[in-house]
């Protein structure tokens, strides 16, 4: 062969490097700051996925940026739904994003806002399995008439590289509005049937490769079918690549049926990264190579343009944070551990006894409870903030629904929250959670107010309970009906297959955002005004002492 014909041939064949960053999960840290803390907090934001990602765009010409979803929720972010130029669309315009995919927390504000702030992001949005419900119907009787939220698929290209993205929202997100009913009017189909009508379309369009962004987990969620991107995986195998989120998991990389899946953890702390190598030979392209890792973020400087553009909204925040509710006359949350860990989980505390005689209060409850969302829950003795409501009570939309149970309905319940526990054995010196459940998305941990008990961490599963009355001493009886309030989150989550009230008919007596309002009903606030309505401003601050673990 003559050297001319080699350098024809060399000129025939080229590689193509193609790099996917996906970030998801944000949750409103769009400065590298906590306003539930009111502090600095630099293990991630937005402003330094932005300083990353220039970095990585000097390096590599060919890059989609994705938005996996749930970025305009918590961190006090959602005090801006409803203004006329929302700042994440911003954040997002100036850093170039590609691709928007909507997360469950996009939905918690009503359709019209979520379609203007949609409507402000200058880039591609997508959800496949999101229909208007005037035409929901079998989903195998599928029919092209069927109208979506928003477009399904589109294809981006880099350097003669057709890449197809997919884009699902999880379908746990109407199950979520189900009380607000912002989705009475839209209808989720199978992620799985969705996904393979997509590629269908994309290929015949000359996708080289097929990219899902999902907001949903790789397992599926309360073991409902088609809620986890591991089943999308297992059924379509076309798939090339996953980008994940929701379940708040940092996978830097996982392969299930031969689809790599990434997803970017939480709060912007890391980024998904995907490598996909292509070579063209004569006009045929093919995927030679697929990775994926995570990368953090923590070690990066806050990108300015991105500061300011939020730093309007940063200084509302802030002096939001800061307004004065009331005060405390005592510390309210031990600082010792006990056998290894918080006083919070260990014991009833000022800040327990403190909440859950809140919603005793507006609920007239005969029993309530309520879960923290960490252990490192502080309140001191002095000043109350309205910072510190929101940090120690994480839950926005957190309310109270009462529901008529029998004692032996409330003891199951109880028992549940006290699995979160493992049963200590001989020579143990420390409590210790449940690994499976301390490693959910959230804390499954739930306390109880109205009542006196003890978790017993020596007993077995489903014992654990002991010495359960009402605060007036009465005994609970296994027959006797109690109103016994608690999140309808929560209550959702037990009642679905599976749960410990699966099947049950549990009736509804009484909902706080009902009776109260939708914002006024929430515990936060409520909290803020039992404070300063109810107590004058001054609370006390002590623990009741109404319960403890035990064992050690």
């Amino acid at each position: 062969m003559s050297m001319k014909n080699i350098d024809t041939c060399l000129e025939n064949k080229r590689e193509v490097n193609i790099k996917i960053l996906g970030t998801s999960d944000v949750h409103g840290r769009v400065f590298a700051w906590n306003y539930g803390a009111d502090e600095e907090d630099r293990s991630g934001s937005y402003a330094q996925i932005s300083t990353l990602v220039k970095k990585v765009k000097k390096e590599n010409k060919n890059i989609i940026l994705v938005e996996v979803g749930d970025a305009i929720q918590d961190n006090w972010i959602e005090k801006f739904a409803m203004v006329p130029k929302h700042p994440v669309p911003q954040i997002l315009n100036y850093m170039g994003y590609d691709i928007f995919v909507p997360g469950n927390h996009e939905f918690n504000f009503g359709m019209p806002t979520l379609s203007n702030i949609l409507r402000d992001m200058k880039l591609n949005k997508l959800t496949a399995n999101l229909y208007y419900n005037e035409n929901a119907e079998n989903d195998t009787n599928f029919s092209k008439n069927k109208r979506r939220y928003l477009d399904a698929s589109v294809i981006i290209e880099r350097d003669g590289i057709k890449i197809g993205v997919i884009g699902l929202s999880t379908p746990m997100s109407a199950q979520f509005e189900e009380d607000t009913g912002y989705l009475k009017d839209f209808y989720f189909v199978s992620p799985i049937n969705e996904t393979r009508r997509q590629i269908e379309k994309l290929k015949s369009e000359g996708a080289n490769a097929i990219v899902v962004v999902a907001h949903m987990g790789i397992e599926n969620e309360n073991n409902i079918p088609e809620t986890g991107v591991k089943d999308l995986a297992n059924a379509v195998p076309e798939i090339d690549v996953i980008i994940a989120g929701h379940m708040h998991q940092n996978v830097p990389k996982k392969i299930i049926n031969g689809v790599l899946i990434t997803e970017p953890h939480r709060y912007g702390t890391f980024v998904s990264e995907v490598d996909l190598k292509f070579e063209i030979e004569n006009a045929k392209i093919s995927l030679i190579s697929k990775d994926s890792t995570t990368v953090p973020v923590k070690d990066e400087e806050p990108d300015p343009e991105i500061e300011k553009i939020y730093k309007p909204f940063h200084n509302r925040l802030c002096r939001i944070a800061n307004e004065k509710v009331g005060e405390t006359l005592n510390d309210m949350v031990p600082k010792k551990k006990y056998h290894g860990i918080s006083a919070a989980f260990a014991k009833d505390t000022g800040l327990s006894s403190f909440i859950t005689d809140v919603e005793l209060y507006y609920s007239g409850a005969d029993v309530v409870s309520f879960a923290y969302n960490y252990e490192n829950v502080r309140l001191n003795k002095g000043e109350i903030r309205r910072k510190d409501i929101v940090y120690n009570y994480r839950y926005a939309g957190g309310d109270v629904t009462i529901y008529k149970m029998t004692g032996k309905q409330l003891k199951d319940y109880m028992e549940w929250a006290a699995d979160y526990f493992d049963t200590i054995h001989s020579g143990d010196t420390e409590y210790r959670y449940n690994s499976e459940r301390a490693g959910r998305k959230y804390v499954t941990f739930d306390i109880f107010g109205g009542v006196k008990y003890k978790i017993d961490l020596r007993n077995e599963k489903g014992n654990k309970i002991t010495n359960l009355m009402l605060v007036n001493g009465k005994e609970i009886t296994s027959e006797m009906e109690l109103k016994v309030g608690m999140n309808a989150y929560r209550f959702e989550q037990l009642a679905r297959k599976g749960g410990i009230f699966d099947g049950q008919k549990i009736p509804v007596l009484w909902a706080s955002k009902e009776a109260i309002g939708e914002i006024d009903g929430t515990i936060q606030n409520m909290m803020i005004d039992y404070i300063k309505n109810v107590k004058n401003g001054i609370i006390e601050g002590k623990s009741h002492n109404n319960w403890e673990i035990i064992g050690l």
